[in-house]
């Protein structure tokens, strides 16, 4: 745009409309009408007092939204209703002018260690500003997603669910060649039954309360590609998140899984590296604490890891039940160099690594989880 003292000004626009989506079916267009609407409220309700609290956003020049005639105040879990009258559609959608990315930034995916630890940083601010708020936090969950994260299992398809034992033995099928000691372990063969078992628990599990102490605001769809990284080492440039879509109330490890699993390649997870990843986070939460003036919390890595194992099986249970039915070689060779699609689905060392680490999950989930409803049904 061109400003009155004659400058340019570079500005991104984002627009979504339910009759640019007229060839889809009603749940599917109030989906996508839902995503615009959480991110253009993100930006006009909660983005200036995230700034205040040290978080690095793109600047709004200006958003417009037309949608409660549509969906209102519902949630995604929400019945979706009838469809609106074509009237009704036509003058539904958002609109978002906001700030460029300058050239100092990046994006990259995977990520090398140093712009891995670049993007905890930044998706930490996000999770330090909003921690122990409980009036933001209930205001988010009246007026963004009440659970966080575009892969939650409430929001999903059921269909998804259903589909996990026959997606797994097709998977299986497909990869058993490039691993066949992985692909003979009894807890992997039954892994995909296993995984829909433990599913719906993991998912109840991974539900924050606004009020619970470890509550915050979660980005939801946390991939390299939603994160511009700066290009040098320099304190006072800071990472910039975007596409809030899926921004809502959660756990933090819920982003700080789907990055790892999404971004990071496997070599940099083996053995102790993965622990000593999730260390590196709690540092920078603890310190973006201090920076934004806010006081210390209590998340220990105890804490930190359960959560960090509850999303891993939450991911893992929506690429199987979505994705990994239709998987082969030949297509992650297609989509190998597409830094948009998640690692352990263009890569087979990627999706071999995360099955070992899944399984390791499942064994430790599948014991805790059993013993807390033996204690449940005792008492």
């Amino acid at each position: 745009v061109q400003l009155s003292n004659g400058s340019t000004y570079p500005i991104f626009i984002k627009k979504i409309s339910a009759s640019a989506m007229a060839h889809k079916v009603w749940v599917d267009r109030r989906r996508n009408l839902m995503y615009g609407r959480n991110e253009a409220r993100f930006y006009k309700e909660f983005a200036n007092l995230l700034k205040a609290r040290n978080v690095s956003l793109p600047d709004v020049a200006k958003i417009d939204i037309t949608m409660d005639e549509v969906v209102g105040n519902s949630q995604l879990p929400d019945p979706p209703g009838e469809e609106p009258s074509l009237e009704i559609l036509n003058r539904s959608g958002s609109l978002m002018l906001l700030s460029c990315v300058g050239n100092e930034h990046t994006q990259a995916s995977p990520l090398s260690s140093t712009q891995l630890l670049a993007a905890l940083e930044t998706v930490g601010r996000l999770h330090a500003a909003a921690w122990g708020d409980d009036a933001l936090l209930n205001n988010v969950a009246m007026r963004l997603h009440r659970v966080g994260g575009s892969y939650s299992l409430s929001s999903r398809n059921p269909k998804e669910l259903e589909n996990i034992p026959e997606n797994w033995t097709k998977f299986v099928a497909a990869f058993k060649e490039a691993s066949p000691e992985l692909f003979r372990k009894e807890s992997v063969i039954n892994l995909g039954r296993r995984l829909q078992l433990i599913a719906p628990l993991v998912a109840r599990e991974l539900i924050a309360q606004p009020s619970q102490p470890q509550a915050t605001l979660i980005h939801g769809d946390l991939k390299a590609m939603n994160i511009f990284i700066p290009k040098a080492e320099n304190p006072q440039t800071a990472g910039i998140l975007i596409d809030f879509a899926s921004t809502g109330v959660g756990y933090c490890m819920s982003d700080v899984a789907m990055l790892l699993i999404h971004s990071v390649a496997p070599e940099d997870l083996l053995g102790e590296k993965e622990g000593n990843v999730i260390r590196s986070y709690l540092e920078i939460l603890h310190s973006a604490r201090s920076k934004a003036g806010l006081p210390r919390i209590k998340y220990s890595f105890d804490d930190a890891m359960w959560h960090y194992r509850l999303a891993t099986v939450d991911y893992a249970r929506f690429m199987v039940g979505r994705f990994w039915g239709k998987a082969s070689p030949s297509e992650f060779e297609k989509k190998a160099s597409s830094k948009n699609t998640t690692l352990i689905n263009r890569n087979i060392n990627a999706a071999l690594s995360f099955i070992a680490r899944l399984d390791i999950c499942l064994n430790f989930l599948e014991k805790k989880l059993r013993s807390q409803t033996n204690t449940s049904a005792a008492s």
